[in-house]
């Protein structure tokens, strides 16, 4: 029946299958309107499953071709056709459905200093505009499926968690799916010599067992990896199982509710407005500022000790600032890179768990810092080492400074740039980010996750300084007309006597394109 207990058919009983698929198909002709039976109704498949289940390898065993792109992230519902015994099958992959998060990751209040113990769970990504519903693919095979088929790995656990996705995603589509569901197990190759599917079931859970006895205890395994053969009967014996299905319903198919595919169209129809919104707002932007920028002015700011310096010497190329002792009075230094004129001013470090702990000739030079870069800085980076745990409290007092300092429209303009970045070795920052717990995402969120990493230790050679550029320029078009931080008058207050700089006084910057 399954991958792992195929024989070789005879002749004789390949005719005889086929014959029966070909009667099946001829009985049941009323479903298309052909009251003649000169043409077999067509089977229409709506496929279902979570994320890696191999939902778009099955649709390509089905469909005998390479029709779908199975090593890439299905975003939207494909349609593609083939002939199967002379009967027409067309066969709908889904975008993957959505984990339901775990309500022990959800965020807490932070009341205090110690509610921001680190957590190991990823905080859940944001629903994205294009994301799909399980209707859109019912569409797409109208007037609805006859077989709606729940793709489930061997090689991937289903827990609780995968039960409520699979029941909500059912639910989309209304009531009175489950008897046109059949489990469809791939990766059946994985299983251990001598097990076979029924003992999988038997063995993962109830859970699983749930999910087989609500289909009605339909099921059929899939080895995605067979190429076409005479011994590969799994697709014959796949549509011999929808033709139960077809013929339990009474030749029916599943019809999607008026009022679902209504609601499902209207979601559609403002996914597209949104889209072109701010494909246009992208466009204007783009108008507005004129171009790419000639000119970055960058404000360094962060606690003592995190190498703000080292940095600033990475992205100019050459040793500017004075690292390997504390910053007292900012520095202004100025360099081209990667084609631009980069203006970075370097301020001395603020404290680590209090905003009144640092020194108010301290907070003043981060001010007049900003001052320097008239008439603002486009992006503030502050600067994070890699090798720093993030606690609330430290979180709460990097945001405290910067919307004391600068006002609570400095998170438009402001990115986290890691440094240390050596210490990361093959690790992607994106993972050292989810290691960094729940502190560090909320970081990352304020500053509209806008992040970079850079290895302060080969300054000028480090590809990550062009890139660390272009994610500038992106933050920039992002902010549209409010390009830059406009400095303030209060900044101005005694400015040539607490900094240092190399550059006249009028030498002011006006001549960048992003004012």
């Amino acid at each position: 029946m399954e991958a792992r207990r195929r024989r070789r058919r005879g002749p004789e009983e390949e005719e005889a299958r086929g014959s029966t698929l070909k009667m099946a198909a001829m009985s049941s002709a009323s479903d298309t309107g052909d009251h003649r039976g000169r043409h077999p109704p067509e089977r229409r498949l709506l496929i279902l499953g979570g994320p890696r289940s191999g939902k778009t390898s099955s649709a390509n065993t089905i469909l005998g071709d390479e029709m779908f792109d199975a090593g890439t992230e299905t975003t939207h519902s494909n349609v593609g056709q083939t002939e199967i015994y002379g009967r027409r099958v067309t066969v709908v992959d889904t975008p993957s459905w959505a984990i339901p998060a775990d309500p022990e990751d959800d965020e807490e209040p932070d009341t205090d200093d110690n509610a921001g113990a680190e957590s190991d769970s990823p905080a859940r990504p944001p629903p994205s505009l294009d994301s799909e519903g399980p209707c859109m693919g019912a569409i797409l095979c109208p007037p609805g499926p006859h077989a709606i088929l729940l793709v489930v790995s061997i090689t991937q656990p289903f827990s609780d968690r995968e039960r409520k996705a699979a029941e909500e995603q059912l639910g989309a589509l209304g009531g009175g799916t489950w008897r046109y569901c059949m489990v469809l197990f791939t990766g059946v190759d994985k299983l251990p010599k001598g097990v076979f599917i029924e003992e999988h079931i038997a063995n993962t859970g109830e859970t699983l067992q749930w999910l087989v006895e609500r289909c009605g205890s339909r099921y059929h395994a899939f080895d995605n990896t067979l190429k076409d053969s005479e011994e590969n009967t799994q697709v014959p014996e796949l549509m011999e199982k929808v033709e139960e299905i077809v013929t339990d319903n009474q030749g029916w198919y599943f019809e999607v509710n008026e009022l679902i595919l209504l609601e499902e169209e209207q979601a559609r129809r403002a996914l597209e407005e949104e889209r072109m919104r701010m494909e246009e707002h992208a466009r204007q932007r783009e108008q507005m500022i004129g171009g790419p920028p000639r000119e970055l002015r960058l404000l360094l700011l962060g606690w003592k000790g995190v190498g703000k310096s080292s940095v600033g010497n990475s992205i100019l190329g050459r040793r500017f600032f004075e690292s390997g002792q504390e910053t007292e009075l900012c520095l202004r230094r100025q360099a081209l890179v990667c084609g631009r004129r980069i203006t970075i001013v370097d301020t001395p470090g603020w404290d680590w768990f209090s905003v009144s702990r640092t020194p108010k000739r301290i907070r003043q030079e981060s001010q007049r810092g900003a001052a320097l870069l008239r008439p603002g800085p486009h992006t503030l980076l502050l600067v994070l080492p890699v090798v720093s745990s993030l606690t609330a409290r430290k979180r709460r007092t990097l945001l405290a400074h910067i919307e004391t300092l600068f006002g609570d429209n400095a998170c438009l303009h402001t990115m986290v740039l890691f440094s240390c970045g050596d210490w990361l070795g093959h690790t992607p920052i994106e993972e050292h980010i989810l290691r960094g717990g729940r502190e560090l995402q909320r970081l990352l969120e304020y500053c509209g996750n806008y992040y970079h990493v850079l290895d302060s230790k080969t300054p000028g050679k480090d590809r990550s300084v062009s890139l660390l550029l272009d994610r500038i320029e992106e933050m920039i078009r992002e902010n549209g007309d409010r390009a830059f931080l406009p400095i303030q008058t209060e900044w101005l207050s005694e400015e040539s006597s607490y900094s240092s700089d190399n550059t006249e006084p009028e030498d002011d910057c006006r001549g960048c394109q992003l004012q």
